[in-house]
C-alpha cells in the first residue's frame, strides 16, 4: 500500500486537531491577552504539553508498534495481546504514582519550568495552582497514547488521531460562552479554562478505549495483568525505552521548552511565544505527526521481514511527502507572520505590540521547521531496531547548543534569542541524525530531483507572494472589519497555494493519483 493515504489521512486529522486548537487559542488570546492569568496558565501547560506533543509525535509509539510487529511475527496475535495488556497495567500504575510526584513537588517544578515566574510571589501561586489541576492531563495523556500505538499497529489511523479534536470543541464551546454571554474576571476565566481541560481529557479517554476494544486489545487491564506486567520482560522493557522514545520522538518539543524557559525571563515572553507556536504547530502537525505515526509500522515490519526494497519507498515517499509540505509551509509562515497574526490574534485583550511581539516569534520558528520535520524521516530506523543511545546522545548537544545561543545571544535583552535557539538547536540535531544514519540511507537521485523540484515551485511561490503583497497590504490595516481582513489574508495563502500546487504539478513531485488509488481504514 502506499504510505500518501495514511500519511494524508493521519496529517489532515492531525491538522484539524491543531486547526481546532488554533481556533481555542485565538479566544484564549482574546479572553486572557498576554499578560498574568495569561503567563500562569500557559505555564502551568508547558510539560501536560510537551508530554502530549511528544506522545502525539509517537513517543511511546516508538516503544509498543516494533515490539507488537515482532511479537505477532514471531509467537501470533495472542501474544502481543497479552504484551498490550501488561503494558497498560505498569502504565496505568505509573501515570499515577507520576501524577501524586508532581501534586507534591509542584512549586519546584514550576520554578525549574518557568524560573522567570517566581520573580512574583502572586503570579508565581497562581501558576502552581493552575499547575495542580492541569497535572492529572499528563496521566490521561501516557493512557491516550498507548491506545493510541495499539490502534497504530493495527494501521487504524484516523481514530486516535481525530479524539484530540473533542478537547478543543469543548474548550471552544466554553470561552465562548465566557466571551459571549458573561461578565467574569481573566483569574477565574483560566481556573474555568483550566478545568475544563481535565474534563476534556476524561473524554478523550473514554472514546479511545472504546476503539481501542474493537480491534480485539483489551482497553481495561485484568487484575493478572498488573501481576503479570510487573514480571513481563517485555513490557518492562517498552516502558522503559518509552522514555527516550519520548525524548527522541518529541525532541523538537524539548528545544520550545528551552525557548519557555528563557523567555519566561521577559515580561509577556510566555504567551507571546505560545502563541506563535500554535500557528507554527498547524504545519508541523500535519507533516512530524502523520511521518512520526505512519513511518514507523512500516519501517518496522519492513525491517522484521528483511524487506530491503520496501524500507527504500518508504523513505522515498516520505521525503517527497515532508519536501512537498514543509518547504512552502516554513516559506509562508516566514513571509506572512505580520498579517497572520494580526488577523487571527489581534483583539480583546491582545494588543498591536503583543502582536509583533508574536509575529517576530513566529519568523524564528519557521527557520526551524524543516529541520524538525527531516529528523521525523531520519529517526524510524533508530526506533524500530530500538537503538536509543546515538539519538539520545544528538538530542543532548542539540539541546546543549541550543541553550548556549540563547545565552550568548541574551535572553532578557534580545526577545528572539529564545525562538533563534530553537532553530539552531533543530538544525544541529537534524544534521547529526543525518550524519549518523547517511550510510544506511538510499535515497539516491530521486530524493535529489524532488528536493529541487519542490524548492523551485517554494522560490515560486515566496515570488508570488512578494509581488501580490503590496495589493493586498492596504486592506489588512486595522480600520478595514475582520471579515475584509480574513477574506484578503486568505486569498493571499491561497494564491501562494495555487502557485505551489501548479509548479509542484508541473514539476513532477505532485501525483494525485496516489491519493485515489488506496484506501485506509
Amino acid at each position: 500500500m502506499s504510505l500518501a493515504v495514511p500519511f494524508t489521512v493521519v496529517g489532515s486529522a492531525t491538522l484539524l486537531s491543531r486547526v481546532t486548537g488554533f481556533v481555542r487559542d485565538v479566544l484564549v488570546a482574546a479572553l486572557l491577552g498576554t499578560g498574568g492569568v495569561a503567563e500562569a496558565y500557559v505555564a502551568a501547560f508547558l510539560l501536560p504539553n510537551l508530554v502530549r506533543r511528544m506522545m502525539s509525535e509517537g513517543g511511546l509509539h516508538a516503544a509498543i508498534v516494533p515490539r507488537i510487529a515482532r511479537l505477532e511475527q514471531q509467537d501470533g496475535p495472542a501474544a502481543a495481546r497479552d504484551f498490550a495488556e501488561d503494558a497498560l497495567a505498569l502504565l496505568s500504575v505509573l501515570a499515577i504514582l507520576l501524577v501524586l510526584v508532581a501534586e507534591i513537588f509542584m512549586e519546584p517544578l514550576m520554578r525549574f519550568l518557568a524560573h522567570g515566574l517566581s520573580e512574583d510571589p502572586d503570579l508565581f501561586a497562581q501558576a502552581v495552582l493552575f499547575g495542580r489541576i492541569a497535572f492529572p492531563f499528563v496521566s490521561f495523556t501516557l493512557l491516550l497514547a498507548l491506545y493510541a500505538a495499539l490502534l497504530n499497529s493495527v494501521e487504524r489511523y484516523a481514530v486516535a488521531a481525530l479524539v484530540p479534536v473533542m478537547l478543543n470543541l469543548l474548550l471552544i464551546g466554553v470561552m465562548a460562552t465566557l466571551l459571549l454571554a458573561t461578565d467574569i474576571s481573566q483569574k477565574r476565566a483560566g481556573l474555568v479554562l483550566v478545568i475544563t481541560i481535565l474534563l476534556a481529557g476524561l473524554i478523550q479517554l473514554a472514546l479511545l478505549a472504546m476503539a481501542v476494544t474493537r480491534t480485539g486489545f483489551r482497553a481495561i487491564p485484568r487484575f493478572k495483568a498488573f501481576r503479570r506486567g510487573f514480571r513481563s520482560g517485555e513490557a518492562r522493557m517498552a516502558l522503559w525505552l518509552a522514555f527516550p522514545g519520548m525524548a527522541v520522538a518529541g525532541s523538537g518539543h524539548l528545544h520550545l521548552l528551552i525557548a519557555a524557559q528563557f523567555a519566561s525571563l521577559r515580561p509577556h515572553g510566555l504567551p507571546t511565544l505560545y502563541f506563535a507556536d500554535r500557528l507554527f504547530q498547524l504545519p508541523l502537525g500535519f507533516a512530524a505527526s502523520a511521518i512520526g505515526v505512519v513511518l514507523l509500522p512500516r519501517i518496522a515490519r519492513a525491517l522484521q521481514a528483511g524487506d530491503e526494497k520496501g524500507l527504500d519507498v518508504a523513505r522515498a515517499e516520505s521525503f517527497r511527502f515532508a519536501v512537498l509540505l514543509v518547504l512552502p509551509a516554513a516559506a509562508g509562515l516566514f513571509l506572512l507572520a505580520d498579517p497572520m497574526i494580526s488577523v487571527l490574534f489581534q483583539r480583546g485583550a491582545f494588543t498591536q505590540a503583543d502582536a509583533l511581539a508574536t509575529a517576530a516569534n513566529l519568523r524564528g520558528l519557521a527557520l526551524a521547521l524543516p529541520a524538525f520535520v527531516l529528523a521525523k524521516i531520519l529517526l524510524p530506523e533508530f526506533l524500530a531496531e530500538e537503538r536509543m543511545r546515538m539519538p539520545l546522545l544528538a538530542i543532548g548537544v542539540a539541546c546543549a547548543l541550543n541553550a548556549l545561543a540563547v545565552m550568548l545571544l541574551g535572553p532578557r535583552q534580545n526577545p528572539l534569542a529564545p525562538v533563534l535557539g530553537v532553530a539552531i538547536g533543530a538544525w544541529s540535531y537534524a544534521v547529526i541524525l543525518y550524519l549518523l544514519a547517511r550510510h544506511r540511507l538510499r535515497l539516491g537521485l530521486r530524493a535529489l530531483r524532488d528536493l529541487t523540484a519542490a524548492t523551485t515551485a517554494t522560490a515560486g511561490m515566496a515570488l508570488a507572494i512578494r509581488l501580490i503583497q503590496p495589493y493586498a497590504e492596504p486592506f489588512l490595516k486595522a480600520e478595514f472589519g475582520l471579515a475584509i481582513k480574513s477574506a484578503t489574508l486568505s486569498g493571499l495563502i491561497l494564491a501562494g497555494v495555487a502557485v505551489h500546487l501548479a509548479l509542484a504539478r508541473m514539476l513532477g513531485i505532485l501525483d494525485f493519483r496516489l491519493l485515489r488509488s488506496e484506501r485506509t481504514s
